[in-house]
């Protein structure tokens, strides 16, 4: 599909070299460490399941969730409920009245989570 019509609106388009230093395969032990250095306080997104859950559980998901991420920087697909967001709204005053009187927070699942970590490491 050419998308060279999209070019004037985007600011930035990688190259194809970015892109592959993006897609490059990662290892067992960065994709351990993006999931244990996400903050175990940190609100869960839609599947409820928090960096703690993974951590404590890591023994028995561990394997399935490397295979996962391994195949996401093998093909750059992802599962669309693994990038489901929740977003709340949090009133920054007393008695809100406008959208501006609010801070938005989004609530990003934690494989998302994780494999955003990886990718924003290599840019």
């Amino acid at each position: 599909m050419d998308l060279r019509y999209l070019r004037p609106w985007a600011r930035h388009i990688i190259t194809e070299d970015e892109a592959r230093i993006l897609t490059i395969p990662v290892t067992r032990a960065k994709i351990k460490q993006a999931f244990f250095d996400i903050e175990e306080d940190k609100a869960p997104g839609p599947d409820g399941y928090s960096s703690g859950f993974y951590k404590a559980a890591w023994p028995v998901i561990g394997e399935e969730i490397m295979v996962v991420v391994e195949e996401f920087f093998h093909n750059g697909r992802l599962l669309k409920q693994v990038n489901a967001t929740l977003l709340a709204l949090v009133p920054k005053v007393q008695n809100p009245i406008t959208v501006a009187d609010f801070r938005p927070i989004s609530c990003c699942n934690v494989l998302y989570k994780a494999i955003t970590k990886i990718l924003v490491q290599r840019i």
